[in-house]
C-alpha cells in the first residue's frame, strides 16, 4: 500500500526500524543530536541554512541506507515522498491476555527431596496429637465410683439376704422376727474421740454418711469397704454407703470434721453432740451380734 510521508517521518521510520536511537544515530551519521531531531520532525528552522539541511539530509540518509538523491529532490520540490508502506499487523493481530493465555506446563520429574516439606509437616502434626493424647491420658483424674460400688455392693448384699431369708420356712422366720430385740446404741467419749457400743444387730451392718450442703469432709473407715485413702464428701458427691466387713467386732471411724455431718448404722442415727472439736474426730464402733438368732435354731 502506497502512502505519502515527509522526509522527518520518513527518516525517522528508518531510524526505529534499524533499532538506533538518538545518542546512537549520532555516532553512525556524525551529524548532532540535536540536527537529526530537527530533520526528523520537518523543522528545518533551526538549522544553520539551506546548504547544511541539504549537507546534512544528504549524510544522514547515507548512513541510513536511504535513497540521499531523492531525499534532496523532495526537499528542493517541498514534496512529500511517496513509499510503500507496510500492512499494519497489529490490525490482524488479536491480543491475549496474560491471564487467558494457556501454556503447556512443562512436566518435570519430582525427585524426594520434593516431599520433603510434606513430610516434615505431616511429621510435626502427629507429634502434637500424640503429645496433646499423651497429656490428656496422663493427667485424667482417677475418681473412682466410690457410692456407686458402695450402692451396688450393699444392693447385692441386701439381695442375697432377702433370698436367704424367703427360701426359710415361714414359721422360722417369724419366730426370728419376734425374737430379734432392736439394736441399741451406748455413746462415750467426748470431745474429739467417741465410743459408740451397739448391739442386738446382725450383718449386715450399714454405715450411711450424709453431709449438708456446702460442706466438705474427709472420711476414712477400717474394716469396710470403704478404701484405705477414705473417701472426701462435698456438694458433688455428698453422701456415702459402707458395709462393715462381716464378723469385724470394731471399725474406727475418722472425720475431718463433723459439722453437717449425718451418721446412721442400719437406720438409726449416731448422737455426735460429744465430738466438739472442729479438727480431727474419731469414732470407734463396738459391735456386740445378737445371738437370738441361733438360740432360736
Amino acid at each position: 500500500m502506497l502512502t505519502i510521508k515527509t522526509i522527518g517521518q520518513v527518516l525517522k521510520e528508518k531510524r526505529t526500524s534499524l533499532g538506533l536511537d538518538l545518542s546512537e544515530a549520532e555516532q553512525l551519521t556524525q551529524v548532532q543530536k540535536l540536527y537529526i531531531v530537527a530533520l526528523e520532525t520537518d523543522d528545518y528552522k533551526a538549522l544553520p541554512g539551506d546548504f547544511y539541511i541539504k549537507a546534512y539530509l544528504k549524510q544522514y540518509a547515507e548512513k541510513l541506507g536511504l535513497n540521499a538523491d531523492r531525499i534532496i529532490q523532495a526537499y528542493d520540490e517541498g514534496k512529500g515522498i511517496t513509499v510503500e508502506d507496510k500492512e499494519d499487523i497489529l490490525e490482524n493481530y488479536h491480543f491475549v491476555k496474560p491471564s487467558e493465555r494457556v501454556e503447556p506446563e512443562e512436566e518435570v520429574p519430582k525427585t524426594w527431596h520434593h516431599y520433603v516439606p510434606i513430610i516434615s509437616l505431616s511429621a510435626a502434626a502427629l507429634l502434637i496429637v500424640v503429645g496433646v493424647f499423651a497429656a490428656v491420658i496422663m493427667n485424667k483424674p482417677e475418681t473412682p465410683d466410690l457410692i456407686t460400688n458402695d450402692y451396688s455392693y450393699s444392693k447385692s448384699e441386701v439381695s442375697t439376704s432377702k433370698s436367704s431369708t424367703s427360701s426359710t420356712k415361714p414359721s422360722e422366720s417369724s419366730t426370728q422376727a419376734s425374737s430379734t430385740p432392736e439394736p441399741t446404741i451406748a455413746i462415750s467419749g467426748s470431745s474429739s474421740a467417741m465410743i459408740a457400743t451397739i448391739s442386738n444387730i446382725s450383718d449386715p451392718i450399714k454405715v450411711d454418711f450424709s453431709v449438708a450442703a456446702g460442706r466438705t469432709i474427709w472420711v476414712g473407715m477400717t474394716n469396710s469397704n470403704v478404701p484405705a485413702t477414705g473417701q472426701t464428701l462435698s456438694d458433688g458427691a455428698n453422701s456415702l454407703s459402707a458395709l462393715v466387713t462381716t464378723g469385724a467386732e470394731n471399725s474406727v471411724i475418722t472425720l475431718g470434721s463433723v459439722q453437717g455431718l449425718t451418721i446412721t448404722v442400719n437406720g438409726k442415727a449416731l448422737d455426735l453432740s460429744s465430738l466438739t472439736t472442729t479438727g480431727p474426730n474419731k469414732i470407734t464402733l463396738q459391735i456386740n451380734r445378737t445371738t437370738s438368732n441361733s438360740a432360736a435354731q
